[in-house]
C-alpha cells in the first residue's frame, strides 16, 4: 500500500494522491495487490478515480508483467455492476482478441461499489504493439458497448492494420453499399 500511495503522491500531488490511496487504494482486495504491480495498482485507482456514473465506462489495453507476447491484459472499469460476460466476448472477438482469463475484483468505495474486470487476453493474429493500439482499441471499444459502432469482423482491422473506429465505419458502410450493388460477395467474405 505504501508503493501505490507514493506513486499516486508522484503523479498527482500530495493531497490529491493521498486521498486516492486512502479512499480506493485501500479498498483493493489482496487478491488483486498479489497480482499486480504498484504501477499498473495507481494505473488502476486513476481509471477508478474518474468514473462520472454507473453509466460510465474505462478501459485499459496493456502489456502485464515482464511485457512478454503473451501478457496482454485488458481491463473494464465501472460503477455499481459488472458487463456480463457474454456482452464482453463477442465484442473482444470480433476486435481480434480472445479472452483466456476474467478476475473480476468487487470494491466497496464509499456507500458504493466499483468493478475491476480483468481479462487476460491474446490476439487471433500475431503480436499486438500495445501502444500504438491501445487507445484505438479503448474508444472503438467504447463505442461498440455504446451502440454508436457495429460489433462484427471489421473491428480486427483496429489491431491489425491500426485503423481507428471511424476508418472502420467507413470499409462497413464501403461493404454494405457493395452488397447492394449486387456483389457476388457476403459481409463475412469481405470482412
Amino acid at each position: 500500500h505504501d508503493e501505490l500511495r507514493d506513486l499516486l503522491v508522484r503523479r498527482r500531488g500530495e493531497s490529491r494522491g493521498i486521498k486516492l490511496a486512502n479512499r480506493i487504494g485501500r479498498a483493493l482486495p489482496a487478491s488483486y495487490i498479489e497480482e499486480v504491480t504498484p504501477e499498473i495498482a495507481a494505473d488502476d485507482v486513476e481509471h477508478l478515480a474518474a468514473l462520472a456514473g454507473p453509466e460510465d465506462l474505462r478501459l485499459s489495453l496493456y502489456r502485464g508483467r515482464g511485457g512478454e507476447a503473451g501478457s496482454l491484459r485488458f481491463k473494464l472499469f465501472r460503477q455499481d455492476r459488472d458487463i456480463p460476460l457474454s456482452d464482453v466476448m463477442p465484442m473482444m472477438e470480433n476486435m481480434g482478441l480472445r479472452i483466456l482469463t476474467e478476475h473480476p475484483y468487487v470494491l466497496t468505495v464509499g456507500d458504493g461499489k466499483v468493478v475491476i474486470q480483468d481479462f487476460a487476453v491474446e490476439a487471433m493474429r500475431g503480436d499486438v504493439d500495445v501502444e500504438a493500439a491501445a487507445a484505438r482499441f479503448e474508444a472503438a471499444f467504447e463505442r461498440v458497448w455504446r451502440g454508436d459502432a457495429e460489433s462484427d469482423g471489421f473491428n480486427r482491422l483496429i489491431l491489425l492494420s491500426g485503423l481507428d473506429w471511424r476508418q472502420v465505419s467507413m470499409l462497413r458502410a464501403y461493404c454494405k453499399f457493395l452488397l447492394q450493388a449486387g456483389v457476388p460477395f457476403s459481409q463475412a467474405y469481405m470482412e
